[in-house]
C-alpha cells in the first residue's frame, strides 16, 4: 500500500529545452516550483539523448537554437513518441510553427515573452 502511495506522489518530469542558459534556468525553475520535476537541456540532441535514456511527461522547446533548431526536435520526437505532449516556445511564430500545431505536431505554441500564469496553465493542461 505504502509502495502504491509513493508513485502516485512521483512528481510529473517535464523537460526544458533552450540553447540559452539564463532563459532556461528560469523556466526551468518557474515549472520546479509548480511541483514537477525539471531537467534542462541546451539543444534537440541532448533532448533527444535524455529521452531515449529515462521517461518524461511534457517536452517544451524553444524553437531558434543552434544546431537541431525545436522543429526538428519535435518532429523527431513526435515520430518516436507520438503521445508524448509537445510545446514550442518563440518570438518567432512563422507560418512554420503555426502550421506544426494545425497538423497535431506539437500541442502548444508559447508566444515569448510569457508570463507565469501563462506557462501554469500550459504546463498544467499538458502534463496534468
Amino acid at each position: 500500500m505504502e509502495a502504491l502511495a509513493a508513485v502516485r506522489l512521483k512528481p510529473k518530469k517535464v523537460l526544458v529545452v533552450d540553447d540559452e542558459r539564463d532563459v532556461r534556468e528560469i523556466i526551468a525553475e518557474m515549472i520546479a516550483d509548480l511541483g514537477y520535476e525539471v531537467h534542462g537541456v541546451s539543444s534537440g540532441e541532448a533532448a533527444l539523448n535524455l529521452i531515449d535514456e529515462s521517461s518524461v511527461d511534457l517536452l517544451i522547446s524553444d524553437v531558434k537554437m543552434e544546431g537541431m533548431d525545436g522543429l526538428a526536435l519535435v518532429k523527431r520526437v513526435r515520430q518516436k513518441f507520438p503521445e508524448l505532449p509537445l510545446a514550442l516556445m518563440t518570438s518567432y511564430a512563422n507560418d512554420d510553427v503555426h502550421r506544426m500545431l494545425s497538423d497535431r505536431i506539437v500541442d502548444f505554441l508559447l508566444p515569448k515573452p510569457f508570463n507565469m500564469n501563462e506557462l501554469q496553465g500550459m504546463v498544467q493542461s499538458l502534463a496534468g
